[in-house]
């Protein structure tokens, strides 16, 4: 809890402190062996329309904020990277990172502790920097992004995911009621938020339903941003679109259908939305086909999906959006 000494609640300092506090005690995300093998397909898709699947293979990555590693992990894994760097400041997410990579076998994984503004490395590092769902807990996400860019070699790949404005204004509408009513602790937090919004009783929650509940409810700050916001940092700092996941192009996004409906052998889809879905886009032309760099959405494509993020946001479902990645110019420095 806040005392009259501290810093305002808006400080980076206090932003920093609380945000680690959290993860330190509830490392996120809590994912099965099951779970980590069922997303595989997912990540798969992803780094194809992201424009990495090519680069990946031999490629030296690092994961921005990785948490305990679980999603860039099967990735790196899965591509056959020659070094993943999952560089976080919680210790307790580390270490279950480094517990996942020994269960799997992968002994290209480097542990890194630290903080995401004073990354260890040198300029122009790594092939690959990646951060999924991180800069939006920063005091100052745009400074955060120019750190990645800065250990990214010139012709590398940058990639990252941000809470997308127009997805949240429901679920704000929520987290706002939990912290009016418990405070800053984000104990208290969770007590109050499962008492408004859980569905079964917390005894019965698995590790990764209350890591997700605790990542949606009770984290001490975020930020919301647009696609344009993202992509105006690109343009800044001389950096070239690549693609999006999911993809916001229409052409491009019945492409990503059509490719996950060719991977049902090794990974079935598990809803019969899903599956008649993938049956009714099989007759469309086959778009699945297309390599990167794909073609940058215009705004009317922003405005569409943006749109219908906030449709999905009505009942206060959070974390829906698209990644971004793209490529830093030779010439930018």
């Amino acid at each position: 809890m806040s005392t009259a000494t501290e810093s305002p609640p808006t400080s980076a300092q206090w932003i920093k402190r609380n945000v680690l506090g959290m993860y330190m005690a509830h490392p996120f995300p809590q994912w099965s062996t099951e779970e980590r093998r069922r997303r595989l397909a997912f990540e798969i898709c992803r780094y194809k329309y992201l424009g990495l699947d090519e680069v990946l293979p031999g490629a030296r990555l690092i994961e921005v904020g990785c948490g305990t590693g679980m999603r860039t992990m099967l990735a790196a894994q899965h591509y056959g990277v020659s070094e993943f760097v999952g560089f976080d400041h919680s210790h307790a997410s580390l270490d279950v990172a480094q517990r996942i990579a020994k269960e799997d076998g992968f002994d290209r994984f480097t542990p890194v502790e630290g903080d995401l503004f004073s990354i260890p490395y040198e300029d122009n590092a790594f092939d690959v920097v990646v951060s999924w769902g991180v800069l939006h807990h920063t005091h100052d996400p745009w400074r955060g992004f120019q750190e990645m860019v800065r250990i990214c070699k010139p012709g590398g790949y940058v990639a990252l995911f941000l809470y997308n404005k127009f997805n949240h204004w429901r679920h704000n509408m929520q987290k706002d009621k939990v912290s009016r009513i418990a405070g800053e602790d984000f104990e208290e937090r969770f007590r109050v938020a499962h008492r408004l919004y859980g569905t079964k009783p917390e005894d019965e929650m698995t590790p990764e339903e209350v890591a997700y509940f605790y990542d949606k409810y009770c984290h001490p700050h975020k930020s919301d941003h647009t696609y344009g916001e993202t992509l105006e940092w690109f343009d800044k700092l001389g950096i070239d679109y690549v693609g999006s996941f999911p993809p916001l192009r229409l052409r491009d996004a019945i492409g990503y259908i059509q490719y996950r409906d060719s991977l049902q052998d090794r990974f079935p889809l598990r809803m019969a939305a899903s599956q008649r879905i993938a049956r009714f886009f099989s007759h469309f032309p086959r778009f699945d086909r297309r390599k990167s760099p794909y073609k940058r959405p215009t705004v009317l494509h922003n405005a569409f999906w943006q749109g219908v993020l906030a449709w999905m946001g009505r009942s206060g479902e959070y974390s829906d959006g698209s990644a971004f990645c793209g490529r830093v110019s030779k010439n930018s420095r």
